[in-house]
């Protein structure tokens, strides 16, 4: 087993309101550690998550255990055998996308950590779990573990960039990395634990409730809806999509993967933290393809995801832009796949104007790279924004539109989303969001 290793020790938010909670920019890939318990949708996420390895900076892997699975599943070879198949088909891979980590270096970055069934105390089930509830846990005298040992050493590094910690499964090992900081490091706590935003999918033990009391600062997401469109029997329409794209015919990534149909419960906790355009991590309440969130009342830094619907409006593109990645696994040559448009946006995408302004956005220069014909479509992300008034826009299906900055009273911002399709099989959607705020 490749995943024990020992580790050597030696302005996340400013928060006005939740639309003006920014964690960080598009500029660089989102820092990720993926906690997870093993659990079957957790391995139908995982082969979905190899294949966006690319699009993230992959700081760790680790296996965790939860209240469905009190012992995991280190002692199990499900992970080994996903990456040793994604050895096999990263030579295809890198031929579609060079940042394509190696196997190597993922296996490099897979750690255990806390399996202890002894530190699963909660009392009942996970989705009953609800922020502010009294924490069961306080783990001072846990034992250290390669996985939140390496938690710690990542929070503790110099770099100010956010780290977003999904946990999968439960959230135990972190919730030691965290004490183990404060404890151990207390002139740098406070730095290290603002940099950690973590994703919950349920709190599937004691620790989301432990880390909303004794560390504050840690930004806290927790998904309930997902599964209404993730989680078993959700995507039951999937049948064919799993054998005929998935499982048969695309390598032997594609052929591990463990359900008949799209069950991934925990696949929004990394979509979330995806450079996909729509900015999603960037802010809670901004949505995307993880899910949009809201400031639950009374707890500094915790968030929970606000309907179903938030979810499953970005499946289609979702799972056809797995479906691509799938090919590309097989596709020795670029040309013998799809890729999905590349936006290219003049000007500033956040812009501040005047009530009674045009605001001109221009996507003139977008391009597909294997010449494929190209359809637009901009709306208007009313959700998102604080202006819930629909804007008249001029053109909404060309590569340019325009619109007049409405009367306000108050500063607002309008989110503009721009759609771009391929026109061929399967075709893929990119994104851009541009948020426009009106002044009076």
């Amino acid at each position: 087993m490749f995943k024990l290793k020992t580790i050597p020790f030696l302005i996340f938010l400013a928060l006005f309101s939740i639309l003006e909670v920014e964690i960080q920019s598009q500029d660089s890939k989102p820092r990720v550690v993926v906690m997870t318990d093993g659990e079957v949708d957790d391995r139908s996420s995982m082969i979905r998550f190899l294949l966006y390895s690319n699009d993230v900076e992959l700081l760790a892997i680790i296996e965790t255990n939860s209240v469905y699975q009190r012992e995991g599943h280190s002692n199990k070879d499900w992970y080994d055998k996903q990456v040793n198949a994604y050895e096999e088909v990263h030579p295809n891979l890198i031929k579609h996308d060079s940042d394509y980590p190696t196997a190597d270096q993922i296996r490099a970055l897979s750690y255990v950590g806390d399996e202890d069934p002894k530190h699963i105390v909660v009392n009942n089930r996970s989705p009953e779990r609800r922020p502010g509830m009294e924490p069961q846990i306080k783990p001072d005298d846990w034992a250290d573990t390669p996985g939140s040992d390496r938690i710690v050493e990542i929070l503790l590094e110099e770099d100010p960039r956010q780290v977003y910690i999904q946990a999968w499964g439960g959230g135990n090992t972190a919730a030691r990395a965290f004490y183990k900081i404060q404890t151990e490091f207390p002139d740098e706590y406070d730095r290290a634990i603002s940099k950690a935003v973590m994703h919950n999918i349920w709190y599937q033990d004691g620790a989301g409730n432990y880390i909303e009391t004794y560390h504050p600062k840690v930004t806290m997401l927790l998904d309930h809806y997902f599964n209404g469109t993730w989680d078993y029997g959700s995507q039951s329409f999937t049948f064919a999509f799993i054998k005929n794209e998935v499982k048969n015919n695309h390598g032997p990534l594609g052929a591990l993967y463990p359900q008949d149909y799209v069950s991934e419960g925990d696949s929004p906790a990394f979509l979330w933290a995806l450079k996909n355009g729509l900015r999603n991590y960037e802010n809670p309440s901004y949505g995307g393809w993880g899910g949009r969130y809201y400031k639950v009342d009374g707890l500094a830094n915790v968030y929970a995801d606000v309907s179903a619907a938030s979810y499953s409006r970005w499946i289609e593109a979702a799972n056809r832009d797995f479906q691509t990645r799938l090919d590309w696994c097989v596709a020795e040559k670029f040309e013998d796949a799809n890729h999905k448009p590349v936006i290219k946006m003049q000007g500033e995408l956040d812009r501040s104007v005047k009530s009674g302004e045009t605001v001109s956005l221009d996507a003139s220069g977008t391009t597909d790279p294997d010449g494929h014909n190209m359809a637009f479509r901009w709306w208007q992300y009313q959700e998102a924004g604080s202006y819930k008034k629909m804007v008249s826009v001029d053109q909404p299906g060309g590569k340019k539109i325009s619109f007049v900055a409405p009367k306000v009273d108050n500063p607002e911002t309008i989110h503009m989303i721009l759609e771009v399709r391929d026109r061929t099989t399967p075709s893929l959607f990119s994104f851009q969001r541009m948020i426009i705020t009106v002044i009076p």
